[in-house]
């Protein structure tokens, strides 16, 4: 009778207990799904932000050190597209077919946001995630926006201009239970960097 009494008691925990695990096992897989949603939206988004600071540096010389500045870039400003007319002779430099007349030169202007995000490069993104200048600063899934810096550094003796666009894996998982996950939540996703030359990500591939 004992025997049977407790053989009763071990069928529910057992039950009980294959069940916690389950839903243990589960749940780090629906985690680990949504990370990697989150953090591939967000290397999208620094990508974005990292092709705006590259034009804003062809126009103005410097990177962005605020996102009023490069947002105000993108929105306002404009982008001076100079054209060839005519075609340079192939036994002439296209300097000196211009000196010579034989072909002019044609400037016109085209709205920043048109120019840094051209049909190429919204090509070149992933569908899955539309590009929003309204919502291009902040980070996904949460009310923070990215951290930006810019300035420059010296590397043989060059002055090289460099920025940085940043968050915290916590942040990036706004909402989500991340605590002894398989993330270091203060470690950053970044593009660019403050002490070296770089215009790269901190992610896996480019």
């Amino acid at each position: 009778m004992k025997a049977k009494t407790i053989a009763l008691i071990l069928i529910p925990l057992n039950i009980l207990l294959v069940y916690f695990i389950y839903n243990s096992i589960n749940s780090e897989i629906i985690f680990n799904e949504e990370a990697k949603h989150r953090i591939t939206e967000n290397v999208q988004k620094l990508k974005d932000l990292r092709q705006a600071q590259i034009k804003y540096k062809q126009t103005k010389g410097i990177f962005a050190d605020n996102f009023k500045s490069l947002i105000y870039f993108l929105e306002n400003d404009s982008i001076a597209i100079v054209k060839a007319i005519g075609e340079t002779p192939d036994s002439l430099s296209e300097n000196e077919a211009l000196e010579l007349g034989i072909i002019s030169r044609d400037t016109a202007y085209v709205p920043a946001k048109t120019n840094v995000f051209d049909d190429a490069y919204i090509e070149s993104r992933k569908k899955d995630f539309p590009l929003d200048i309204n919502t291009l600063t902040t980070v996904p899934y949460s009310n923070s926006k990215y951290n930006i810096d810019a300035g420059q550094v010296e590397k043989g003796k060059v002055i090289v201009q460099v920025f940085e666009i940043s968050t915290n894996y916590e942040t990036v998982f706004t909402g989500l239970d991340a605590k002894n996950k398989s993330y270091e939540l203060d470690a950053l996703l970044k593009v660019g960097s403050m002490t070296e030359a770089s215009l790269n990500g901190n992610w896996k591939s480019e």
